[in-house]
């Protein structure tokens, strides 16, 4: 795990006492970082260590059998056990990514950039690796699997009570999820138009939400949810509203960042001309989406 950075407090500092406090000029406050609201200020990843500790631990132990495995006469033990720690390792970066996206608060190496008259916000880089490097190892856990009990040259202690066939179709399935994983871009990315934004999906089903039709825009503050951006919008039965999800804690540029650039844009409609080209992601670089900010940075 990366050390966090500390969240950086919004308040301005207190003038000194004496007179020569009065007589200089007061300095001017930092403004290169984006205030975390109040749901993301204190302890942020106190679960974070734990998970952290149980995933290391765990691939530690897959890592011994392994070795242990290398002399029972069957190479496809060892294999399973590797693929099964890579596996959970690449648990560890997303925890780290995630622990990182929660607590960031400034913009310097995220990725974003205004494209085909939208602003296009991806997901953290070790995210997305580690995601993809989870998916493969996990297929190649079922593949083993299936292969070794279907031909019966895999033995394990104990054997879980699972036919080949399942196994084989979750490889295949994962495999075919990965394709479109890579093909579908708005599966792993945020997109802000004039018009609506486009919230990333799990399928290749596009996700939109109008900007008119927007009625609330807040951080959720549950323990295993911090930073994760909640948006409702009326449903279609009066009174009711459905809430749509952005787990702002996995894209690059931090929950924040992405908290106060949505709500920007959504009080200031005048402004979101600005998203159909360079404009918006200047205005995000500047830090010139907080309000207390955005005044002198026009």
């Amino acid at each position: 795990m990366t050390s966090q950075p500390q969240t950086v407090s919004p308040e301005e500092p207190e003038a000194g006492a004496g007179p020569a406090a009065a007589a200089g000029p007061r300095p001017a406050p930092d403004r290169d970082y984006f205030p975390p609201p109040r749901e993301l200020r204190g302890n942020l990843n106190g679960w974070t260590y734990p998970a952290v500790f149980l995933v290391a631990v765990l691939a530690t132990f897959l890592l011994a059998q392994a070795a242990l495995a290398l002399d029972s006469g069957q190479p496809l033990q060892p294999a399973i056990h590797i693929a099964a720690a890579v596996w959970v390792a690449s648990y560890l970066p997303m925890l780290s990514a995630t622990s990182r996206g929660r607590s960031r608060i400034r913009i310097e190496g995220a990725r974003f950039a205004s494209d085909q008259d939208t602003l296009v916000i991806r997901r953290s880089l070790g995210y997305e690796v580690a995601l993809v490097v989870c998916f493969l190892s996990l297929a190649a856990v079922c593949a083993i699997f299936g292969i070794g009990t279907w031909t019966g040259t895999l033995t394990l202690n104990p054997h879980p009570p699972v036919p080949p066939w399942p196994a084989l179709v979750a490889a295949v399935l994962l495999l075919l999820y990965l394709c479109v994983y890579a093909r579908r871009p708005e599966i792993r990315r945020l997109v802000l138009t004039p018009m609506h934004i486009v919230l990333p999906t799990k399928t290749s089903v596009a996700n939109m939400v109008s900007w008119t039709s927007i009625e609330q825009i807040e951080v959720v503050s549950r323990n295993n949810s911090k930073g994760t951006i909640r948006i409702s919008r009326p449903g279609r039965r009066p009174g009711r509203l459905v809430t749509k999800r952005i787990h702002a804690e996995k894209l690059s540029i931090g929950s924040a960042a992405t908290y106060w650039l949505i709500r920007f844009y959504h009080e200031n409609p005048d402004l979101r001309a600005e998203l159909a080209d360079a404009r918006a992601a200047e205005r995000l670089r500047r830090y010139a989406v907080v309000p207390e900010f955005a005044a002198d940075r026009r």
